[in-house]
C-alpha cells in the first residue's frame, strides 16, 4: 500500500526537499507504468469518440485554461531551477560537476531547491500529456515523438527545458485566444528557445559524459535530442486540413462525400 508524504509538495519547504522513493508522492515506479497505460487508453477512448463528432474549437476555455495553467507552472519551475543552480555554480570554484553537486558546500542551502524544482517538472509531465488529448479532441494528427519531449530531466536542463515551456504555452495561448498578432512573434521565440534546447542538451550530454563518465544513460538523452530536430519543424505545424471545424462543415463535408459517391 502506497503511503505518499504529501508535505513534499509544499513550496515553502522546497529548500529541505528530498527525493524518497515511495514517500514521496508519485515516486514510484507502478505509477509510471499505470500512467502509460492510463495514457494510451485514454487517447484510444477519445479518438474513438470523436470519430463521428467534430472537433472542439479552438478558443475552447478548456483549452485557454489549461494553457494558462501551463504558463503558471512552467514560469515557476524556471525561476526555481535556474535561481537554485545558477547560486550553486557561481559559490563553485572551478569547473562545476552536476554528479558531484552534493558535495559542494552551497549545496545545503540550494540543493533542496534545485531537486524541488525537478521534481515539479517531473509532475508536470503527467499534466502535459493533456496536449494529446487536446490534439485527439482537436482530431489533429499526433506525433509519437511527443513523449520523448517528455523524458528529459537535470537541473539545468530543467531550467531550459520549463523556459521553452512558457513560450510554447504562450504561443499556444494567444493561439486560442485569437492573439494573431502577439502569436506570431511568441512563435519565432519559441522555435529560436527550442533550437537552444536541442544544442544546450546536445553540449550537455557530452559535458556531462566527460565529467561523469559513470552516467552511461546520458546516451539516452542524446538519441532523444537528436529526435527534436524533426519536433521543431513540425510542432508548429498548424495546417489542419479537411477538417471538420463546425457542425455545419461537418455536414457539409460529408454531403459532398456522398454525391461524389452517387456520381
Amino acid at each position: 500500500m502506497l503511503v505518499w508524504n504529501w508535505h513534499h509538495l509544499n513550496p515553502a519547504g522546497m529548500h529541505r526537499f528530498q527525493w524518497v522513493y515511495g514517500v514521496t508522492p508519485m515516486s514510484d515506479l507502478s505509477v509510471i507504468y499505470v500512467s502509460w497505460v492510463a495514457y494510451f487508453i485514454v487517447i484510444i477512448a477519445v479518438r474513438w469518440y470523436m470519430a463521428e463528432r467534430t472537433r472542439i474549437d479552438k478558443t475552447h476555455k478548456m483549452l485557454q485554461f489549461y494553457n494558462g495553467s501551463m504558463i503558471i507552472c512552467s514560469t515557476f519551475v524556471w525561476y526555481t531551477s535556474s535561481t537554485s543552480t545558477w547560486n550553486i555554480v557561481r559559490h563553485q570554484p572551478g569547473i562545476f560537476s552536476y554528479c558531484h553537486a552534493a558535495e559542494y558546500p552551497a549545496y545545503r542551502w540550494y540543493g533542496g531547491q534545485m531537486f524541488y524544482s525537478m521534481y515539479i517538472c517531473y509532475l508536470l509531465r503527467y499534466y502535459v500529456f493533456f496536449d494529446t488529448v487536446i490534439l485527439a479532441l482537436r482530431k489533429a494528427k499526433i506525433n509519437t515523438l511527443l513523449a520523448l519531449d517528455q523524458s528529459i530531466f537535470g537541473s539545468l536542463a530543467t531550467a531550459i527545458i520549463s523556459c521553452v515551456q512558457m513560450f510554447r504555452y504562450c504561443y499556444y495561448f494567444c493561439h486560442c485566444t485569437n492573439s494573431t498578432a502577439t502569436a506570431a512573434w511568441v512563435k519565432n521565440v519559441a522555435l529560436f528557445f527550442e533550437i537552444i534546447q536541442f544544442i544546450a542538451g546536445i553540449t550537455l550530454t557530452g559535458y556531462q559524459m566527460s565529467i561523469c563518465p559513470q552516467s552511461n544513460c546520458v546516451l539516452l538523452s542524446a538519441s532523444i535530442n537528436v529526435t527534436m530536430v524533426y519536433m521543431v519543424v513540425k510542432f508548429y505545424d498548424s495546417s489542419e486540413k479537411a477538417v471538420a471545424t463546425t457542425r455545419e462543415h461537418y455536414i457539409r463535408r460529408n454531403s459532398s462525400k456522398k454525391e461524389l459517391m452517387e456520381l
